[in-house]
């Protein structure tokens, strides 16, 4: 058996619940293609759990390795300074514990993918 993994599904967060709901819905859709034991969502700002507090589920519940996502486009402060700052907080905090930080969304073509079909979804609509 490998080494029990849990995933940390990290976004920006808003004051207006609603926005943050879109997070939720994504951990539902990757817990449900059961590849990691674990699969959590955290806030950068502005909304709850934060990085600190899921990280400390997730240790909790037996993880040993613990992977960032950081849901965000493009690579500003946030990805490049911010995260990577909490993440070495928490290798302090549990230095037998593994984390990982995945690479940002980035400029991907199956983001340009999906805008093409917002954008064609608006024209069929008007």
């Amino acid at each position: 058996m490998g080494i029990k993994t849990g995933v940390i599904v990290l976004a920006h967060g808003s004051r207006v619940r609603t926005g943050n709901e879109g997070l939720f819905t994504i951990v539902e859709m990757l817990r449900a293609m059961g590849k990691w034991d674990m699969v959590e969502a955290g806030f950068l700002q502005l909304a709850k759990p934060g990085l600190t507090e899921v990280v400390e589920v997730l240790i909790g519940r037996g993880a040993k390795r613990v992977v960032v996502m950081p849901l965000l486009l493009f690579s500003g402060n946030h990805v490049l300074k911010d995260i990577p700052a909490e993440i070495d907080e928490e290798r302090k905090k549990f230095p037998d514990v593994e984390f990982c930080y995945a690479k940002n969304i980035g400029a991907d073509e199956r983001i340009a993918m999906i805008v093409a079909d917002r954008v064609e979804e608006s024209v069929k609509r008007a």
